[in-house]
């Protein structure tokens, strides 16, 4: 297992960061994005998963949590099977836990 990843608490963390960045964020966005990770997820393709994700973080380049994040997903590398699910269920639940945002 990845050091960098065997705290629990790493997960929390990275669900938190994921809320605040995307609070606000319109709720049909989030979910059209969730889609598509969990897409990721389920054919385990780490590749289209973080590439997904830094696109999205890039958009919100002026969040200083935004760095602060990129750099903690990216110490975590590389990923078992099993690490990268927990980061990613992490990450997507994080998202779903943001409020705010419009339908539409």
């Amino acid at each position: 297992m990845n050091p960098k990843v065997k705290n629990k608490g790493v997960y929390s963390s990275i669900m938190e960061d994921f809320r605040e960045i995307f609070e606000g964020v319109s709720k049909n966005y989030r979910q059209k994005l969730i889609y598509n990770l969990l897409n990721a997820v389920k054919c385990n393709n780490q590749k289209e998963f973080f590439w997904m994700v830094f696109r999205v973080l890039n958009t919100n380049s002026d969040n200083p949590k935004v760095a602060e994040v990129s750099e903690k997903i990216g110490k975590m590398f590389p990923l078992s099977s099993s690490e990268f699910e927990r980061v990613a269920y992490s990450i997507i639940l994080g998202i779903m836990s943001a409020g705010g945002g419009e339908s539409g």
